[in-house]
């Protein structure tokens, strides 16, 4: 059973490319809520919550990936290859990286000869066909969510925006470059696309 609820989408163009931002709620949240509610219970942490919105995006998108290992989260009923990114944007240290989860892990680009960021960047957009961003900062008491369905060719050309690639080129943390762009500047960003 499908839990996204009261759907509304608007799209948006950049480079000729689309992208959707979509603002609904998830139903199942809402229950979690009252149930959390009722038992004085605090669940809300980013992990927990991330898992439950993002199960509730695959079985909007269509299936689930064949193995948890696989370079993306669900295969839409078109074939597509979708990779799930659920973020609280009101943490301030909430980012967003577009590389594979072992890579962010193991950072093979501080290893010698073994390419950038951006390759590695590069790597994960090819892939997959789709990243859809989600805001669970509004899943509490409403179940409300926010999202952009951004496509891979999309996330390349904003990197290759002097925007990106100026956050990637000067986000560092312990002399290590970082592989996320900062919460508020993917928002900003996605306002700027949006007219908003």
């Amino acid at each position: 059973m499908k839990s996204l609820l009261n759907i509304t989408k608007e799209t948006a163009y950049y480079r000729g490319k689309e992208i959707t931002h979509g603002i609904g709620y998830d139903a199942y949240m809402l229950e979690l809520n009252k149930l959390d509610k009722k038992f004085g219970r605090v669940s809300g942490h980013n992990s927990s919550k991330g898992f439950n919105v993002e199960t509730a995006f695959v079985d909007h998108l269509g299936t689930a990936a064949h193995s948890p290992k696989a370079s993306w989260d669900a295969v839409s009923h078109d074939g597509k290859k979708w990779e799930i990114r659920t973020r609280n944007f009101c943490r301030v240290n909430a980012g967003i990286h577009f590389v594979g989860s072992t890579d962010a892990q193991t950072r093979p680009w501080t290893w010698y000869g073994q390419g950038t960021v951006f390759d590695c960047i590069k790597k994960k957009c090819n892939a997959v066909d789709t990243f859809l961003v989600a805001d669970t900062s509004r899943t509490g008491e409403k179940g409300l969510l926010e999202w952009w369905e951004i496509p891979s060719k999309t996330i390349i050309e904003l990197y290759n925006r002097n925007e990106w690639q100026e956050a990637n080129r000067t986000a560092y943390r312990l002399d290590k470059e970082t592989t996320s762009i900062a919460g508020p500047r993917f928002l900003q960003t996605m306002k700027w696309i949006f007219n908003k």
